[in-house]
């Protein structure tokens, strides 16, 4: 067995605090820079083409994600299963849904 199997695969609590700060860090700093006076990347406000297609893209994302009604619930399923020789249920899993 290779020394690449044998190393834990989950984060630890360490690991996954600092990804949490490091996240929260990256955030804030692009609010500073999309809303600051002194920074350097903020847009101008005296683009109106610019700022029509960003609405009409917040819009699309909007609609994308609210306006499509949930799936229906009324799915029946058929599980293929079999009993074997001593009694118990065998699912096949090379038959499809």
């Amino acid at each position: 067995m290779s020394d690449a199997t044998a190393t834990a695969t989950t984060m630890t609590k360490p690991d996954m605090r600092l990804l949490v700060i490091a996240a929260i860090l990256g955030m804030a700093l692009g609010w500073f820079a999309a809303t600051s006076p002194a920074s350097p990347i903020k847009p101008t406000p005296d683009r109106p083409v610019l700022r029509l297609l960003a609405r009409v893209a917040k819009l699309g994302l909007w609609a994308l994600a609210f306006a499509d009604p949930p799936p229906t619930q009324d799915r029946h399923y058929v599980v293929h299963a079999r009993v074997d020789e001593d009694g118990h249920k065998v699912l096949h899993h090379g038959e499809g849904w």
